[in-house]
């Protein structure tokens, strides 16, 4: 049976690729939106290496507060968690744009990535995994 935690982190890594394929075609909001399964994807693979039992959420707020329980210390801070959830709420065409302020700049996307860049090598150093 594989490993859980590289798995997930595998799966990090696939969106963060998607990520910055789109980045570079200009495509924001699909960058921002890969983005942000990379990071929940990151965080819930340094969870589960805690032996975390899979909660289905998709709030980096409430990810970062079982890493908080189970002793688990993420590289992003609280204004990075607000990024990102704004992220996954606006995924839906019915929401008034992506952000709070509308469709996504060039700056927030990379900031998306940078930030699941940052969140992937991070769970995998900690587990020793390869993520490039």
């Amino acid at each position: 049976m594989k490993d859980i935690v590289e798995e997930w982190v595998k799966q990090a890594r696939d969106e963060l690729d998607m990520a910055v394929y789109l980045l570079e075609g200009g495509y924001f909001k699909g960058t921002c939106y890969h983005a942000q399964q990379s990071v929940e994807k990151a965080m819930k693979a340094g969870l589960f290496k805690k032996g975390w039992d899979l909660e289905k959420t998709h709030s980096a707020a409430r990810l970062a507060a079982i890493g908080k329980d189970l002793r688990v210390k993420f590289p992003i801070s609280e204004d990075e968690i607000v990024f990102v959830d704004s992220i996954y709420r606006g995924r839906y065409p019915a929401e008034a744009g992506l952000l709070p302020l509308g469709s996504p700049t060039r700056e927030e996307a990379e900031k998306s990535v940078n930030l699941a860049n940052k969140l992937i090598k991070s769970v995998a150093r900690k587990r020793k995994i390869d993520c490039d």
